[in-house]
């Protein structure tokens, strides 16, 4: 009878113990979706990023192509070479991405053409992407 007595309890700790277990569990696999949630969805800014900085070289190499007046290609490195907004110093498109176009020119040694290399840096929700091309000039 004395050994009933001592056993009362057991029951509840027993069932706390479990319980603990199953929560901790529980909280571990929560921790694990919310960390892939957040993985997808810097990739999926990630993208459009890096679609926002080959937007930029795209259009800076169309601007070279077409020798347009207002993109003028100094001799020394320029940063925001396109200069769409002078406050932010980056060029803002519809999506809420934006990009910088930077640009740099080096001349080999004993090569008469210099090297022009553009560098472009697509920003979506705080994610940056760049892209760079080079072309050498005659």
């Amino acid at each position: 009878m004395n050994n009933k007595k001592n056993q009362k309890g057991v029951i509840l700790l027993l069932t706390l113990l479990i319980l603990s277990g199953i929560l901790v569990v529980t909280l571990g696999a929560a921790s694990l979706v919310l960390a892939g949630i957040r993985m997808n969805r810097l990739t999926g800014y990630s993208s459009i990023a890096f679609f926002a900085a080959e937007t930029g070289l795209e259009r800076v190499l169309w601007e070279a192509r077409k020798k347009d007046p207002k993109l003028v290609l100094p001799d020394d490195n320029l940063n925001d070479i396109l200069q769409c907004d002078f406050v932010s110093n980056s060029c803002d498109l519809s999506n809420g991405s934006s990009y910088m176009v930077n640009y740099a020119t080096s001349s080999p040694p004993l090569v008469p053409a210099s090297i022009v290399t553009f560098t472009s840096t697509g920003s979506y929700q705080g994610v940056k992407r760049s892209v760079e091309s080079s072309y050498q000039t005659e």
